[in-house]
This record gives structure tokens, C-alpha cells and sequence, in this order.
């Protein structure tokens, strides 16, 4: 990365399945990878698995290696964040798979500050708070890795499910995340899966589609002009065919 590139804090919501942890894993090297899910043991670059809890930075012999940080507890999150922002790591970008699993484990975090969490008890109206004042701050340390203040800036990506009976379908979030989680990003990217149309380039192979506009019944935006430009100049329809979170950060800084 040079001084003149901007750097990028992007989301993007899908259904199950149809590629997000792949396109985390799709950002510029070295990358370093929250994975609250376990994806990371079917994608297709080299992986390291570190736990900044207990160790140092692995050493990274591949430009294109993901470092796993295999998510169990919110701790190993905030402290891996918390090296990023001393700017002493190697690291180009970062992501976190998934939100949506995050605020999950945040749940049994705040549900009772008194005690074990229960999933039987109710969860009240101060634990929604909680909730949303500690999901807000993951989002908004990890936002900041991108900003010209950061100790060493870096791009981000954010990926969650879809709440697909919604309308338009939205980010799978829970609580009043809902609403606020759109206003961090730079980009909002709806993912889905389909067939290559007919006469197409890819005419009958099953095509990951990124929509980047809210035209297409899904909550989407891009506020990356020249990413706009791009897609919409290609006659997508302002849609990313097969996406590479690399391949439209290079556009963004063309």
C-alpha cells in the first residue's frame, strides 16, 4: 500500500453459502482474518492460524496468506484489534466472518453482567443496549484500522447473513444494529448465487453476483465513485460478477 491509496472499510450480507468467506479471503495481502465460524478450513490460499491471546504474529512466507484467528471467544477479537492499532504487524487488510455470528457471542457477553449466561432468561432492555454499545464499538475500532489516524491504515471487510424475508432483503442483525450498521461502511454488497445468462461469458456456470446498489430488492450502496463508474460502465447494472474484494479496491484507487 502506498501513502496516496485510500484505504477501504466495506460490508457485505448474503445468504448461507454463497461465498462470503471466500471473498473475505479475496482481500489484499497479508491479510489477517477474524473467522467466527470456522470457513477458513475450505478456502483456497495459505492459512496460519494465530491466537493473539497467546502468541506472537506468525511469521507469513506468502504474500497471499491468510492469519486465522479461529474466533471461540470475543477476547481474542478485541486483542488481535488491539495489536492492529499499535501499526506493528505486517498486515495489509483484515476481516471479520461473521457479524453476524459476533453479535451472537457479543449476546452471551452483556445478557447478565452478574453472572453465566442463561438462554433461557429474558433479555431486557438494558441488555439490548449493551448490546448495541459493544457491537457499535467492535465495528467502530475496526472502522478506524482505515482512517488516515490509524498507526498503519488497512482495509476492512465486515460480512454477515441476510435476513431473506425481509423487504428488501437486509443484513442479518439483531437488535437496533439493524439500523445503524450500514452508516460505518464505504460499501454495502448484497451477495448472491446464479446462473450465467444465456449468449453470456458465463453461460451456464453458477456466478457468485455482487449488487452494489439498491435497485436490485436487497439493501446495497457504494460510495466509491470510481468503483461506480466501473460497474455501471460494464452494463452489470451496477452488479460485480465473481467479486474480488482486491480486484475493486484496485478500482476504487485506479
Amino acid at each position: 500500500m502506498t501513502t496516496t491509496d485510500k484505504t477501504r472499510f466495506m460490508m457485505v450480507h448474503g445468504g448461507w453459502g454463497v461465498g462470503k468467506t471466500w471473498l473475505v479471503h479475496s482481500m489484499p495481502g497479508h491479510r489477517i482474518v477474524f473467522d467466527t465460524e470456522g470457513g477458513f478450513e475450505d478456502v483456497q490460499v495459505p492459512v496460519v492460524l494465530w491466537d493473539p491471546l497467546n502468541e506472537p504474529i506468525p511469521e507469513i512466507k506468502h504474500e497471499n496468506t491468510s492469519v486465522v484467528v479461529d474466533v471461540t471467544h470475543l477476547d481474542q477479537v478485541k486483542e488481535g484489534v488491539r495489536i492492529l492499532k499499535t501499526g506493528d504487524h505486517p498486515f495489509t487488510s483484515f476481516g471479520l466472518d461473521s457479524f453476524t455470528e459476533s453479535q451472537k457471542q457479543l449476546k452471551t457477553e452483556v445478557s447478565d453482567t452478574e453472572g453465566e449466561y442463561d438462554p433461557n432468561a429474558v433479555f431486557d432492555h438494558q441488555a439490548w443496549g449493551r448490546l448495541l454499545n459493544n457491537g457499535e464499538l467492535i465495528v467502530r475500532d475496526m472502522r478506524n484500522l482505515t482512517r488516515p489516524s490509524a498507526a498503519r491504515r488497512m482495509h476492512g471487510l465486515v460480512v454477515m447473513g441476510s435476513d431473506m424475508e425481509a423487504a428488501p432483503i437486509r443484513p442479518l442483525l439483531q437488535g437496533a444494529m439493524r439500523k445503524h450498521m450500514a452508516g460505518f461502511f464505504r460499501l454495502e454488497g448484497y451477495l448472491y448465487q446464479t446462473v450465467g445468462k444465456e449468449g453470456g461469458e458465463f453461460e451456464g456456470q453458477v456466478i457468485r453476483v455482487m449488487n452494489i446498489n439498491p435497485a436490485h430488492a436487497a439493501e446495497a450502496k457504494c460510495n466509491m465513485h470510481l468503483v461506480n463508474e466501473k460497474y455501471r460502465d460494464a452494463g452489470a447494472g451496477y452488479q460485480i460478477l465473481n467479486p474480488n474484494m482486491a480486484d475493486i479496491i484496485a478500482v476504487a484507487n485506479a
